[in-house]
């Protein structure tokens, strides 16, 4: 006979620590969601399984829900892992039958379904109401190659013109290339501009001022003092803030030849800093007998003060010549903006800004799309532009009956949105893409407002 074997103990499934919020994600179809979680822990999955719940309890048709992510590997294999697991759930028993219907339908409705990048999205968007958005019907969007050409082009037709002898930049452009701004400075301005035209519609940066000079003036003043000073050194010649002077003195004269507030006395004044200087030993110097000081300690005091009103002068002619450089910049940028879009030829971010804009400002086109889409879900929001936040929330607005038209939020910070419409996965910890204008700043406003509204 063998020994009878104690009973083994049974095992329970693997329950992870996080598997209420997960519950919460596929089960709370209803209700408005914000998941922040960090990488590997599965957001997409859950957002795959959100729409395959939705699709299955009948509350939504693929063709009526939009699933944004950044990149369109990302958006194929999100296309992907939807369609598997709808042909999972539609031969998954212990579903009902009806959910298994609903969920071969949405592997046939799979191809008209919004799963896309933002960028694709916007654009769908307005190839379906060109002319609201004040597009020509067959609009273009211009790959990054060709926009960067384009781009290149009114870039070196507006610095041509901006060098003229004739343009009204020629004084200030002077005085701060003289000051040491270069042409390649001046593009990558130009770039930010570009890429952030629509925060310069209300910014003003002014027009130039005159050039400041007194600071030039008073060096010019102080110089016999300076030399005067120069001869209670005992050393003379080696003697380290005796050499110092001595090294500004043709500076100096050259810069009591040029007129005040010129680009060459702006040039030669930056030339000659720094005036201070902390070499030269007290024991080394005799007493100034004007003053009863050491001439020492007297001569770095006033390099000290000359050299401090010389930086003050030039930082003030620095502004004084940028401001109108500047403001010419934001005209550029944004009248090559209006251009792209009289032509039709739209970049990336010309996308999201003419989407947004759209909703925005045309509440029959917001409306339409409204109803279009009666359910959004945005993966790996940190990565994106900020302006699709305005575009999720002019989707997901929450439109009591009656509300007239004119009382309508233009602002998405105002916007309530429909519960359990949208779903937001994203880390703000995660985010790369902030050289591409991602602002976790933004996302995080996207979800206290969520949390305002209701949402969890």
């Amino acid at each position: 006979m063998t020994a009878a074997q104690p009973p083994q103990p049974e095992l329970q499934e693997f329950q992870p620590a996080d598997a209420p919020a997960r519950g919460t994600i596929t089960g709370c179809l209803d209700d408005t969601l914000f998941v922040e979680a960090s990488a590997g822990t599965g957001k997409t999955k859950s957002l795959v399984d959100r729409v395959v719940n939705l699709v299955a309890t009948g509350r939504a048709s693929l063709e009526r829900v939009a699933a944004i992510t950044f990149t369109e590997a990302a958006a194929a294999e999100l296309r992907d892992r939807i369609r598997q697991e709808l042909e999972r759930a539609a031969n998954d028993c212990s579903r009902n039958a009806g959910e298994r219907r609903y969920c071969e339908i949405g592997v046939a409705e799979l191809d008209q379904a919004a799963i896309r990048t933002l960028h694709s999205f916007a654009a769908a968007l307005l190839h379906e109401r060109p002319l609201e958005a004040g597009l020509p019907p067959a609009f273009e969007t211009t790959d990054e190659i060709a926009a960067g050409i384009k781009f290149n082009e009114r870039w070196n037709a507006w610095l041509d013109a901006a060098l003229g002898q004739d343009s009204h930049l020629a004084g200030p452009l002077s005085v701060a290339l003289s000051l040491g701004l270069t042409p390649a400075h001046l593009k990558e301005v130009a770039l930010d501009f570009h890429r952030n035209y629509t925060d310069l519609a209300g910014v003003r940066f002014g027009s130039a001022a005159a050039m400041p000079a007194d600071a030039t003036a008073r060096i010019l003043e102080e110089t016999d003092e300076i030399l005067r000073l120069c001869q209670y050194s005992r050393k003379g010649p080696g003697d380290g803030l005796y050499d110092h002077v001595q090294s500004k003195l043709p500076a100096l004269r050259r810069l009591a030849d040029a007129e005040p507030g010129t680009p060459a006395a702006y040039r030669l004044l930056s030339r000659m800093l720094n005036l201070r200087s902390s070499r030269g030993r007290k024991t080394d110097w005799e007493t100034d007998p004007v003053s009863g000081d050491n001439a020492c300690d007297a001569l770095k005091a006033l390099l000290r003060e000359l050299d401090g009103e010389a930086h003050e002068e030039l930082a003030m002619a620095r502004q004084a010549c940028l401001l109108p450089v500047l403001e010419d910049l934001r005209k550029f940028a944004i009248a090559y903006a209006e251009e792209r879009r009289a032509e039709g030829r739209a970049e990336f971010h010309d996308l999201l800004v003419w989407a947004r804009d759209l909703l925005r400002d045309n509440i029959g086109v917001r409306d339409h799309f409204r109803e279009r889409f009666s359910h959004l879900l945005i993966d790996e929001a940190q990565d994106t532009d900020p302006i699709q936040t305005e575009i999720a929330m002019f989707l997901a607005e929450s439109v009591p009956a009656g509300t007239p038209d004119d009382a309508r939020p233009a602002s998405w910070l105002e916007i309530v949105p429909e519960p359990g419409k949208l779903f937001v996965v994203g880390d703000p910890k995660q985010s790369i893409y902030r050289f591409r204008r991602a602002d976790v700043v933004q996302m995080m406003q996207l979800q206290q407002r969520m949390e305002q509204a209701g949402g969890r």
